[in-house]
């Protein structure tokens, strides 16, 4: 029998076979399960959360392979015994209703609170600051990883429009550049912002991107648990945006430049808006700091995940041009490519006829690029790249 063990906040953490993640279950906690087999035994093999699990019932269940049950965890009984009891069929319509409604409200106030976050006005007042702050603590506590998928996606094709529509945190920092020069902060201030916009072709390398994104202020609160536990080179939070824009606002106060006040902490309000989609959708979302030639910045969001031996990294960007957008999914498995776009039928076109020029590139870097593929929704890249346990989207 395996001894399950029991930590104090209630986790029960089971370690089967060669497998050194535990399945973990928390007591009290409801589970949908699906009967993947029944053996003459009697013994019911159920798949939760993509784990395997064999279960003895204690009475005859009307239930046939293929089935999906929603089950309780009790309190493990002294013999080690973790029993599941299956709910009724009321109790189970009473939970879907349950979760379809906590979807429907959560799915609001978060869309509410990055409609706050992003909104760009010319006052606000000390009230507004701490109405925002509350919305902000109250949402990051709630657990909003649990949402459904289907809202999931339906949610950031609202968010993904959102954004859009608003102005973006490249401009608002260029803006806000533009006003510290004018205004003569210290140069050293001017310099590390500067740092954090790429501006050029020639500043953009894969460890010049790669430090940006890491100091875009969305990690912020990561590196500062990090000095616990692990050395952090103190000049790397230095520079990060958070604590740049921080500064800079110490700075303004103390000058009484009350439009760059505003801008900056504008600025923190953005970050703070994806920080929330980043433990929404557990991942990493960011703006993407570019500002050369047609594009105006943008967006960028990455997952990654192992499953079967496999190693799963998708990232989904969106480029905003002066007059549009464009919108793709890059997913590498195994060190293998798959590339989506989304955009309008020019663009589109554009990215079919230099197709050979992208594969041509990828073959020059040593990758191996699997297949390009073009959707006409971008709720669909959404989709694909909402890459979750048993669920791998990708279009060969």
């Amino acid at each position: 029998m395996i001894q399950p063990i029991i930590d104090p906040s209630g986790v029960i953490h089971i370690f089967k076979g060669k497998n050194a993640e535990p399945i973990k279950l928390v007591i009290g906690e409801i589970l949908t399960a699906e009967i993947m087999d029944i053996f003459p035994s009697g013994t019911i093999q159920l798949k939760i959360d993509n784990r395997i699990i064999n279960a003895q019932p204690q009475r005859e269940l009307p239930l046939n392979r293929g089935d999906t049950v929603m089950v309780k965890v009790e309190k493990p009984l002294e013999d080690g015994t973790i029993p599941l009891r299956v709910l009724t069929t009321a109790e189970s319509e009473e939970i879907k209703t349950s979760l379809i409604n906590f979807d429907r409200e959560l799915a609001d106030k978060l869309l509410k609170l990055i409609d706050s976050l992003f909104l760009k006005s010319s006052t606000q007042s000390e009230q507004t600051k701490q109405s925002q702050m509350a919305l902000l603590e109250n949402t990051l506590s709630l657990p909003t990883e649990h949402l459904s998928e289907s809202s999931k996606v339906d949610l950031m094709q609202k968010i993904i429009d959102l954004v859009f529509s608003r102005n973006t945190v490249t401009n608002n920092l260029l803006e806000l550049l533009a006003l510290i020069e004018q205004n003569n902060f210290p140069e050293e201030q001017i310099s590390h912002l500067k740092s954090l916009i790429i501006t050029s072709t020639d500043e953009l390398g894969s460890e010049k991107l790669k430090e940006i994104l890491l100091n875009s202020g969305v990690s912020f609160e990561a590196k500062m648990k990090s000095l616990l536990s692990e050395p952090v080179r103190m000049e790397q939070i230095k520079h990060d945006m958070k604590v740049v824009l921080q500064t800079i606002i110490e700075e303004a106060k103390a000058k009484g430049s009350e439009d760059i006040i505003f801008k900056a902490e504008n600025l923190l309000k953005q970050i703070e808006g994806y920080q929330v989609l980043s433990k929404t959708y557990q991942g990493f979302f960011t703006f993407l700091p570019l500002f050369w030639q047609e594009i105006d910045g943008g967006n960028m969001a990455y997952k990654s995940l192992k499953r079967q031996g496999k190693e799963y990294h998708s990232v989904f960007i969106t480029l905003n041009f002066k007059e549009d957008t464009l919108s793709f999914v890059t997913t590498m498995i195994n060190k293998t490519f798959f590339i989506s776009f989304s955009g309008k039928p020019e663009i589109v076109s554009s990215i079919r006829e230099n197709e050979s020029l992208l594969r041509n590139r990828f073959k020059e870097k040593g990758m191996i690029l699997g297949s390009i593929n073009y959707v006409n929704k971008v709720d669909e890249l959404v989709r694909q790249w909402n890459i979750k346990e048993g669920s791998i989207s990708v279009t060969v």
